[in-house]
């Protein structure tokens, strides 16, 4: 499966959408990305994961170290649109608990700027 990373702005805050499998081939390219838009000053961030069929332990990691990352920052992180297959991944490894996971891209915005995601708000 393509894998592929867009990004936008909505107000402070960067959206990026990923989509096909982040897997040991792919992570490195989202960590880039990720890294990418950090050192540009965004350090609030929402990651589409809607179009995301599969997710490994490699785009964990990169995804705790993106949340690590933008703590250090003061920045926040928060993930939407995960389908049950790729949800069950966070939740098997009981990332919920570290993790802000909304259903939409909207919903995990309105975390972010009420201060209730992973980090703080803009």
């Amino acid at each position: 499966m393509d894998f592929d990373v867009t990004q936008h702005l909505v107000g402070e805050i960067a959206v990026i959408e990923v989509s096909g499998w982040i897997e040991i081939a792919s992570a490195p390219k989202l960590r880039d990305t990720l890294i990418n838009v950090i050192d540009e000053g965004r350090v609030h961030l929402v990651i589409d994961l809607s179009g995301v069929v599969f997710l490994d332990s490699t785009g964990l990691g990169v995804l705790i170290g993106t949340l690590h990352r933008l703590r250090s920052r003061d920045g926040s992180l928060a993930l939407a649109g995960a389908s049950d297959r790729v949800y069950k991944v966070f939740h098997t490894t009981q990332l919920t608990k570290v993790l802000t996971i909304t259903e939409t891209v909207d919903d995990a915005i309105a975390a972010i700027n009420s201060g209730k995601a992973g980090g703080k708000a803009p």
